[in-house]
C-alpha cells in the first residue's frame, strides 16, 4: 500500500549494516576476572529481559555446576564490575542463583556418549575432579572417580557448611555425573598410581585437595580441646557433633575460620570469639560472611594472636598478644608486629585453629612436591614428573576458590585429551580483545544511580539455630531490576568508516554521556571504554556509519519485522499495527504487558533492547511492510539509561514530518513512555481506535476510486 511512495524517500538503505554484521564486542572486565570466563554480560542481560531459560542455557555453557556456584562462588567478577565505579557492582552471583532456581537447572539431565576407548582415572572428587570428569565424559572418554570418603564432593561436602551449600544441591550434581555414565567409587582410597595403570587406565588426574590444616607452632596446641578447622568442619558435615562447650575461640581470618565460628554457634556454643592478627581491612574472608557473623553475635578480636595455650581445671587458657601493622608482606597485606608487654588471657572450653591448609600427597605416588607441599606440574600441560599423570586444583595451587578449581578441572580434561590424542595443547581461539580502562568522571556523573538490590536473607533468629540456607533467591521483579543495572560493557558504538563520517557532530550532540569526542586532527572518536551502548548515536547518525559492536543481540529488528509481516499475512487481522517495545519492560518487569492487544487488532510486537535503538528507518520500514499504524513503547522512569524518552520523542517528530511529506497522516505514529505506576493501556486503546478510523477511511476511499 505504501511501498511505492516510501521507495522515493531518502532512507539510506544502501548504508545500513547487513544483518550478518560481525560481533565486534570486547570482553568485559567481569568475564576477564571470572576463572571460568563465563559470558556474564550475556546471561545478566537475558535475565534483565525476563528470558530466564535462555540465561540458564548461557550459564550452563560456561559452567558445569552452576547450582553449586550459585551458592558458593566468591564472585571475583563483581570486584571487577565497572558498575562499582558508579554506585555498587551488579549482584552477579545472586542473579546466577535466580536463573538456576527459576530456570529449573536441577531438572536438566546431562548426557554423554562413549566415543573413545582410553579410560581415565580421577583421584579425588572435589570441584576440580568433578569438573574434569564432566568434561572428559563430554569428550567421550570412560571415566572413573576414586573417592576416599563415603560421598563425593571433596571440600564441597566436608569443608563448606550446609547453610552455605545445601547438600541436596551437591547430591543433584553427583547424580548428574552418574547419569552421564561416570563411574564413581566411594570409600576407595588410592594407595598406588601404578595399580591404576595396571587396571588399564591410560591417564590419571590427581586432585586430592588441601585437607591438612597448618599448625600454629605454639606451646599447647596439642592439648585436648584444640581442634583444627578442617577436621572440625569435616566431622560436622559428616553428621557428627563435636562438643565445644559454652565458650569457644577460633584462630584465623579466612572463610574457614568464619565457617567454623558460625558452625560452632549453630551447634549450641553460646559465645564464639575469633582471634585475628590483622585488622578487618586485611581479613581475607568474604566481607558479607564477616558481616553476617557479626550479626549473629560472633565477636572478632582484631590485631590479636595466641602465643601459648594452657589447660586449667578443664578449660583452655589462651595467652594472646596485641599486634600492630607494619610494612606489607609478599601478599600485599601489612605484616602484624607484636606489641611488647601487651599480653592478655582469654578462657574458653575449646579452640579451633583455622590459619590455612596444605595438600598431603602420599609418598607412594612418587610425585615431585614443591613449596607448601603442593604437587609440581607443568603450567601449560598440567603434567607431573610421571608420564600420564596430571594434577590440579588445591593440590597444586594450595587452597583456592571453587571456580578456580572448576577451571583447573576443565583445563585438565583438555590437556588429558591432548595427551591421549598425541598432540600439543591447542591454542585458544579467542580473538576478541578485553575491554580496558575505567569510566571517566564525566561519564560516571551522567549515569543514572540505581541502588544495588541484595537478595533476601533469613533473620538472625531464624538462621542461628540450624543449618538452613541463609540466603534466599530473588523474586522475579528484583532479579530483573538488578540485572538492568548492568552497563553492558564492551558492546558500545563504533564508527565503521571514518571516510564516510560527515563530521556533523550529531553524535556529540545527542550522546547523554558525552562520550564521542574530536581528536587533534578533527576526527570523531568514540572511546570503547566509555560508551554505554544506549544506541542513540546509531539511530541519529545521518551518514549511518555508527553501529553497535554487538548490533543485533539475538533478535534483530529487521528479522522481527519480517516475522511480523508473515504473521500478519497469516492472521489477516486488520488494522495491522506494529509496536516497537522495550524488551526489558515487556518481557522483564512486565510493565508493558498491557500493550498487548492482539484480540482488538492485528498488533505485532517487535522487541528491542532499548527504544533508543529504534531508528527512523525501522519505523518507515514498518509502514513499507504494510502497517497502518506504528507505536513505540518504552519503560520510561524504569529505564536504566538517560535521555531515552527525549531522544525517541524527537525521532518520532522527525518521522512524522516524513509521513506528512509522503501524504500519510501523522496520527499513524505514536510513542508511549511509561511513567511510574501508569497504565498505558488506555492511551493504546485510543491509538488503536484512531488507526482503525484511518484504516476504514482509507479502505472506503479505495472503494470509491474503483
Amino acid at each position: 500500500m505504501y511501498s511505492s511512495t516510501l521507495d522515493n524517500t531518502q532512507r539510506h538503505q544502501d548504508n545500513k549494516p547487513s544483518i550478518s554484521s560481525p560481533d565486534h564486542s570486547l570482553i568485559p572486565p567481569c568475564q576477564v576476572a571470572c576463572p571460568l570466563h563465563m559470558d556474564i554480560r550475556e546471561y545478566v542481560d537475558l535475565v534483565a529481559q525476563g528470558r530466564i531459560m535462555e540465561a540458564l542455557q548461557v550459564i550452563r555453557e560456561g559452567n558445569p555446576f552452576p547450582s553449586i556456584c550459585a551458592y558458593v562462588c566468591t564472585h571475583a567478577c563483581e570486584s571487577s564490575c565497572r558498575r562499582g565505579q558508579v554506585d555498587q557492582p551488579v549482584a552477579i552471583r545472586a542473579l546466577k542463583r535466580f536463573a538456576v532456581e527459576f530456570g529449573g537447572d536441577r531438572m536438566i539431565r546431562a548426557e554423554a556418549e562413549t566415543t573413545q576407548v582410553e579410560k581415565v582415572a580421577i583421584v579425588g572428587s572435589g570441584p576440580a575432579g568433578m569438573a574434569c570428569a564432566y568434561y572428559l565424559r563430554k569428550l567421550g572418554y570412560p571415566v572413573t572417580i576414586f573417592e576416599a570418603q563415603s560421598e563425593i564432593g571433596g571440600m564441597l561436602r566436608v569443608g563448606i557448611p550446609q547453610y552455605r551449600l545445601p547438600r541436596e544441591v551437591l547430591d543433584t550434581e553427583a547424580q548428574r555425573l552418574t547419569q552421564m555414565g561416570i563411574e564413581i567409587r566411594t570409600n576407595t582410597r588410592v594407595v598406588s598410581l601404578d595399580l591404576l595403570f595396571e587396571m588399564s587406565y591410560k591417564a590419571v588426574f590427581i586432585t586430592i585437595g588441601a585437607h591438612q590444616s597448618l599448625r600454629l607452632g605454639i606451646e599447647g596446641e596439642d592439648l585436648p580441646g584444640v581442634i583444627d578447622g578442617a577436621t572440625f568442619l569435616r566431622e560436622v558435615n559428616l553428621g557428627l557433633k563435636p562438643a565445644l562447650g559454652k565458650k569457644a575461640a577460633v584462630v584465623g581470618g579466612g572463610n574457614v575460620a568464619i565457617d567454623a565460628a558460625r558452625t560452632a554457634l549453630r551447634l549450641g556454643t553460646q559465645k564464639v570469639t575469633i582471634l585475628y592478627r590483622r585488622s578487618r581491612a586485611e581479613m581475607p574472608a568474604d566481607p558479607s560472611e564477616i558481616e553476617q557473623a557479626l550479626e549473629e553475635g560472633i565477636e572478632i578480636l582484631f590485631l590479636a594472636a595466641p602465643i601459648r595455650i594452657e589447660r586449667r581445671k578443664g578449660k583452655l587458657s589462651i595467652t594472646c598478644i596485641k599486634m600492630e601493622l607494619g610494612e606489607p608482606d609478599s601478599s600485599g597485606r601489612r605484616q602484624p608486629v607484636p606489641i611488647k608487654d601487651s599480653e592478655f588471657n582469654i578462657e574458653v572450653e575449646s579452640l579451633v585453629t583455622a590459619i590455612g591448609q596444605a595438600p598431603q600427597t602420599p609418598q607412594d605416588f612418587r610425585l615431585r612436591i614443591g613449596r607448601g607441599s603442593t604437587i609440581q606440574v607443568d603450567p601449560v600441560t598440567l603434567t607431573t614428573n610421571r608420564p600420564g599423570i596430571f594434577a590440579g586444583g588445591d593440590a597444586v595451587t594450595g587452597p583456592a576458590t571453587v571456580t578456580e578449581a572448576l577451571a583447573a578441572g576443565r583445563l585438565a580434561a583438555l590437556r588429558i585429551d591432548d595427551y591421549l590424542r598425541h598432540r600439543y595443547p591447542l591454542a585458544s581461539k579467542e580473538t576478541r580483545k578485553a575491554l580496558g580502562g575505567e569510566l571517566s568522571a564525566e561519564t560516571v556523573e551522567m549515569i543514572r544511580k540505581i541502588g544495588r538490590l541484595e537478595p533476601p536473607i533469613l533473620s538472625r533468629e531464624a538462621r542461628a539455630s540450624d543449618f538452613k540456607p541463609i540466603e534466599l533467591a530473588y523474586d522475579w521483579a528484583a532479579a530483573v531490576n538488578e540485572a538492568r543495572r548492568c552497563l553492558r560493557c564492551g558492546v558500545g558504538a563504533e564508527i565503521t568508516s571514518q571516510d564516510r563520517c560527515a563530521s556533523c557532530l550529531t553524535c556529540l550532540r545527542v550522546c547523554p554521556y558525552h562520550v564521542p569526542r574530536l581528536d587533534a586532527s578533527g576526527t570523531i572518536q568514540i572511546p570503547t571504554d566509555q560508551c554505554l551502548a544506549c544506541g542513540i548515536c546509531v539511530a541519529e547518525c545521518p551518514a549511518k556509519v555508527i553501529v553497535l559492536r554487538k548490533p543485533f543481540d539475538r533478535r534483530h529488528i529487521a528479522e522481527e519485522l519480517d516475522h511480523a509481516l508473515r504473521s500478519a499475512a497469516e492472521e489477516k487481522l486488520k488494522p495491522f499495527i506494529v509496536g516497537f517495545c522495550c524488551q526489558y519492560g515487556l518481557f522483564g518487569t512486565g510493565a508493558l504487558a498491557t500493550l498487548w492487544r492482539e484480540a482488538k487488532a492485528g498488533i505485532w510486537i517487535v522487541p528491542v533492547l532499548c527504544i533508543a535503538k529504534v531508528e527512523a528507518d525501522h519505523i518507515l520500514r514498518a509502514f513499507e511492510l504494510g502497517a497502518e499504524g506504528v507505536f513505540i513503547a518504552g519503560c520510561g522512569t524504569q529505564c536504566a539509561r538517560e535521555n531515552t524518552t527525549a531522544s525517541i520523542q524527537q525521532r518520532v517528530a522527525k518521522v512524522r514530518k516524513t509521513l506528512a511529506q509522503i501524504g500519510l497522516e501523522t496520527e499513524r505514529l505514536q510513542a508511549f513512555v511509561l511513567k511510574a505506576e501508569q497504565d498505558p493501556g488506555k492511551e493504546l486503546d485510543e491509538f488503536i481506535a484512531q488507526v482503525g478510523k484511518l484504516y476504514l477511511s482509507s479502505t472506503m476511499m479505495q472503494e470509491v476510486r474503483r
